[in-house]
């Protein structure tokens, strides 16, 4: 009997919450947020590419230099922000 009272307390709170949170208006701050990260994203993108870049560049210049290393690390780089910027456009497209 206990347990099911704290159940019944526990869906009334979460029915509650849920229908306070519709009435706050989120979508505006939310969208701000989003469209800043959207902006800022391709320049934090570029200046890493050249950290990478430079990084690695001892692996093309110096003798005997492992030149694939050097591929690899830039496109193990390239495939992860590949995935990162698939992730936040499949979770973007997501309409709540």
């Amino acid at each position: 009997m206990k347990n099911l009272k704290l159940n019944f307390v526990a869906v009334a709170l979460l029915t509650s919450t849920l229908s306070n949170a519709q009435t706050l208006d989120l979508e505006t701050p939310v969208q701000n947020i989003k469209t800043q990260i959207e902006n800022i994203f391709p320049w934090v993108i570029a200046i890493l590419f050249l950290i990478v870049v430079m990084v690695n560049m001892g692996h093309f210049i110096k003798d005997g230099g492992d030149w694939k290393k050097g591929v690899g690390n830039i496109l193990l780089f390239v495939i992860i922000v590949g995935a990162v910027v698939g992730l936040y456009s499949g979770i973007s497209s997501i309409s709540l």
